[in-house]
């Protein structure tokens, strides 16, 4: 066998940038940012301002992070951050994990974490943005806020307040209280500017949500009750430019299902409001075994019914009753944008029991979402507009059953994969579509040997199969165009078996890492032995573990961003995921935390090095502080209350629970 030298180089180090853009585009962003570390010759790929543009807007055009580099010129911090962040998502590897603070409510929505504070001493509204890394949090003072938006309301002390949503700066709460009678109202206001965007006393509240951009805002209720006797949604538009409402509602009569993220799905995305249902219409079916999506879109600025476009049949078609039968307590449902095309897709959890098996399967559906170019309303999008009228069967012949892409569905856990996690033990079920990951928040008490509760991230990754890359030089030259949609199916699955990785990595009982102990402590804080309550995005989950002995909740946060940061947080080894192949392999469960698998967990050293700009303080507890600390937003008007100020993030209070991993 011939040894090379250190000295020796590959005929691939010496090929010009028009080759190997011709060789990375049929990579990811992941195995790109592999190969730069391959070599110091390749170091270009991932450090040259203009390759990295290139492959920024072919790969990842659609990222937060493509839309920074556009502001600042850092195209290669942009392709690194997102590399990383893929890695670590599929490797169950976070870089950033703490508790950020304890509350009674939150939202987490779009890197934004909105919780309150009841009454201990005073009812706040905290905002805090995650994302950006922020050292401060907007402070809201709940009655004081009540008293400027509803005056009548200002005596009532016994109120419930929550966040609906947030985006753009605007938040939007729902009010209640009981005076001659009960009274909702919604509220809308920018804290930073301390301005009531606008207010409106509800009629109903039921299922209720809002979804707004800068320009305009939706709430949405399940309230309609249409000529059939079932409820349906009933939408209502807000232009925030002239503060004025729409003068018409949108009923959606077509619209079936009421529990939002698993039967039904409403998203603001670029100009348009989508809705989106995996639930049959309320026809009466006796021949079709067919179900289909029922997607619809309008212009925020033109809510016509007699204008909203509906997917047709053969674009939103889901299943096969033949299938087999669903689990729907493990469904989830969601729009989200492809990070390079820009391409809308459905995005659906299933657990199915397929046909002629005895096992069930969790598995993981795509969907493009398509309308109609010309923006021709189908005769399905005029009847969301009008009541429906019911009918009992059709004569349509049976469609021949329809062959599902391979590509377009992403086979998860079977049953035969050990140990299983019950839906009771499954706190959070989410897909990353950017790198092809699943990834939950378990309870996996088997690696205790108490049987109290531990939680886990446990990720589901598939790579793609060398032999159905398409291989063909097509793009330009020079170029990253190409079309990688092809694939040859006699070539079999376009994917490897899933590899499986859980965080934090298990520990021998007589081998234990005080570290690591003190790692599951912060995801299993003590005491805190009630309900679990999880949120994510893209880049990182927030979580609350309830409750102490003064009902409060622990806020806990996981980051899988390679930028992310809380002040005062403290450096320590990069500690990987505990890896397995399409299962659970209980020997590396068992092992030695620093030498499973060799390559996945660096060593736990216990140096600490404080990388923030606020030293820690010995608070470990939440206390308010003295107006004094306070600062106002803006000079609000002569004689009134301010009601939003900054202040330091609670987080930075919570002394020695907040870690990084950066590597």
């Amino acid at each position: 066998m011939q040894v090379l030298s250190s000295r020796t180089t590959s005929s691939l180090q010496h090929l010009p940038y028009e080759m190997m853009a011709r060789i990375v585009v049929y990579l990811d962003v992941a195995e790109i940012f592999d190969l730069s570390l391959c070599c110091r010759q390749f170091q270009y790929l991932v450090r040259e301002q203009s390759f990295c543009k290139a492959i920024i807007t072919a790969k990842a055009s659609y990222t937060l992070e493509a839309r920074e580099a556009e502001q600042t010129g850092e195209f290669s911090r942009a392709l690194r951050r997102v590399a990383k962040r893929h890695q670590a998502l599929y490797q169950a590897s976070p870089y950033v994990l703490g508790i950020v603070g304890l509350a009674d409510s939150y939202v987490y929505i779009h890197g934004i974490l909105c919780y309150i504070i009841e009454s201990r001493p005073r009812r706040w509204l905290r905002i805090l943005d995650l994302h950006g890394s922020s050292g401060c949090e907007l402070v809201i003072d709940i009655p004081t806020l009540i008293r400027e938006a509803v005056p009548r309301a200002a005596k009532n002390s016994k109120y419930k307040f929550r966040v609906l949503y947030h985006a753009n700066g605007i938040t939007s709460c729902l009010f209640s209280f009981v005076s001659a009678h009960r009274e909702n109202w919604l509220l809308v206001f920018k804290a930073e500017e301390q301005q009531i965007v606008t207010k409106v006393q509800l009629e109903s509240t039921a299922e209720i949500f809002v979804r707004n951009n800068k320009d305009y805002l939706y709430f949405g209720t399940h309230s309609w009750e249409d000529a059939d006797g079932f409820k349906k949604w009933v939408l209502t538009g807000f232009r925030i430019s002239d503060a004025s409402w729409f003068p018409q509602k949108i009923h959606l009569t077509t619209l079936i299902g009421n529990d939002i993220g698993s039967t039904v799905c409403f998203e603001i995305i670029d100009d348009y409001f989508y809705g989106l249902s995996n639930q049959t219409d309320f026809e009466i079916s006796q021949m079709s075994c067919t179900s289909h999506y029922h997607c619809f879109r309008f212009s925020l600025d033109n809510p016509d019914p007699k204008k909203i476009q509906t997917m047709g049949k053969y674009h939103s078609w889901r299943r096969e009753h033949t299938e087999g039968p669903i689990d729907e307590r493990w469904v989830f449902l969601k729009l989200e944008r492809d990070q390079a095309s820009g391409r809308l897709h459905i995005i659906e959890s299933r657990k199915e029991w397929p046909a002629r098996q005895s096992g069930h399967r969790r598995s993981y559906y795509f969907t493009k979402v398509v309308f109609d170019s010309d923006l021709e309303v189908s005769e399905e999008a005029n009847t969301i507009g009008r009541p429906s009228v019911n009918r009992i069967g059709h004569l349509d012949k049976p469609a021949p059953p329809r062959i599902r892409d391979p590509k377009n569905v992403h086979q998860g856990d079977e049953s035969s994969v050990a140990p299983s996690f019950t839906r009771r033990q499954t706190h959070l079920r989410s897909y990353e579509q950017g790198c092809g990951t699943f990834f939950d928040l378990v309870d996996d008490r088997s690696i205790t040997s108490s049987n109290s509760r531990c939680l886990r991230l446990r990720t589901g990754y598939r790579k793609r199969s060398l032999k159905h890359i398409p291989f063909s030089f097509s793009g330009s030259v020079g170029g990253l165009n190409h079309d990688t949609s092809k694939v040859n199916e006699e070539n079999g699955r376009p994917h490897q078996p899933n590899e499986i990785s859980f965080w934090p990595p298990g520990q021998k009982p007589s081998n234990r890492s005080p570290f690591l102990d003190k790692i599951y402590e912060i995801l299993n804080p003590p005491g805190y032995l009630g309900s679990v309550d999880a949120s994510s995005d893209e880049r990182s989950l927030v979580y609350t573990v309830s409750e102490d002995a003064n009902g409060l909740k622990v806020l806990v946060y996981v980051s899988f961003d390679p930028a992310a940061r809380l002040a005062g947080m403290l450096r320590e080894e990069c500690i990987l995921g505990e890896r397995v192949r399409d299962g659970y392999n209980p020997e590396a469960r068992a092992g030695d935390i620093t030498q499973h698998f060799g390559d996945y967990v660096a060593e736990v050293k216990g140096k600490q090095k404080i990388i923030g700009g606020y030293p820690p303080q010995a608070l470990p507890f939440y206390s308010s502080d003295t107006p004094s600390a306070m600062h106002t937003i803006m000079p609000h008007p002569e004689g009134s209350k301010p009601w939003a100020w900054w202040k330091k993030a609670m987080y930075q209070d919570l002394v020695g629970n907040k870690f990084t991993f950066a590597r």
